[in-house]
């Protein structure tokens, strides 16, 4: 509509993309951005999403801001202060756009295995984001152990930096691992705004009921398994699915000197004791340890 700049509230949707209404989240109202905007890289003739979705969590300045947060819940033995975004010169791009855009996108699922192609983790193969999806475990942070911030080995930062990278002129954004401070926004939005939902405390901090633990088995998930990307609506949070449980998820976040994973996975007990805002310090490569891309115009928007 010739914007030149977005806001929390009416967000910029970027090159090759288009905005889908999602359970009350309906583009063009006034209360749409409080329930989770969705936009999707694909469509039917139909206009129905057929391909990668995303949400947009609005940083508000005043309800919703774009910090880190100190939820107490971390690993035994480690404390809020052990665990630290790298000051990246990524990390300084997407400050740039959060203050420019009044938000950002994440991914509305955890990183799914495509489905055709070998899995290879050199960043040629891309993940996807979509209801459904197996999800994409048994990665590591980085393949040969390189933890460098801004060049890693092969592995979930390459993988999440090459589904939308800088140089690809057909879409407006480029993608990356999220960051601490982003998984921390993310929650903050989910609990903010009274619309009906899990509020802050509930789940970031108790997310008992609201995400797939090997004690929340209710018949459609396993403990023995992780569940398919969104297979419960009950999973679901302001648009945004399993940030709690089903699968730990790699992050930029350091505990020096290995990288953090957070959200609780399958084999948790319960969503009380491995909640949403669970902070892990992390591993080379593990049997249940995802990417989760977020994604926003965190270099570039093309109107």
């Amino acid at each position: 509509d010739g914007r030149v700049k977005g806001t929390y509230s009416n967000p910029i949707i970027p090159k090759g993309f288009a905005a889908i209404n999602e359970n009350g989240a309906d583009w063009g109202t006034e209360t749409g951005y409080q329930k989770g905007l969705v936009i999707t890289d694909k469509v039917d003739q139909d206009g129905q999403s057929i391909g990668n979705e995303f949400v947009w969590v609005p940083v508000d300045g005043e309800i919703v801001k774009f910090e880190r947060q100190n939820f107490g819940k971390h690993s035994s033995g480690t404390k809020y202060s052990d665990y630290l975004d790298p000051e990246t010169q990524e990390l300084a791009n997407i400050r740039n756009s959060v203050i420019k855009n009044e938000g950002f996108y994440i991914a509305r699922y955890e990183a799914g295995k495509p489905e055709e192609g070998t899995l290879t983790t050199n960043g040629s193969i891309k993940p996807i984001s979509k209801k459904g999806a197996t999800v994409w475990n048994s990665i590591a942070w980085s393949d040969n152990g390189i933890n460098d911030d801004a060049n890693p080995g092969n592995g979930a930062v390459t993988v999440a930096r090459n589904m939308y990278s800088e140089s690809d002129e057909n879409y407006g954004v480029s993608s990356t691992l999220i960051y601490g401070i982003q998984w921390d926004t993310a929650l903050k939005f989910i609990g903010a705004y009274d619309i009906g939902e899990a509020n802050y405390d509930t789940y970031a901090i108790d997310s008992t009921g609201m995400g797939n633990y090997s004690g929340t088995n209710d018949g459609d998930t396993t403990s023995a398994a992780p569940a398919t990307c969104g297979l419960l609506d009950v999973f679901r949070q302001k648009n945004i699915y399993d940030m709690a449980g089903n699968i730990y998820e790699w992050t930029m976040e350091k505990c020096s000197p290995n990288r953090v994973i957070r959200g609780g996975d399958y084999f948790c007990p319960s969503g009380f004791g491995f909640p949403a805002s669970i902070r892990h310090n992390g591993y080379g490569v593990d049997h249940d340890t995802v990417i989760r891309f977020s994604r926003s115009s965190l270099y570039k928007i093309i109107i």
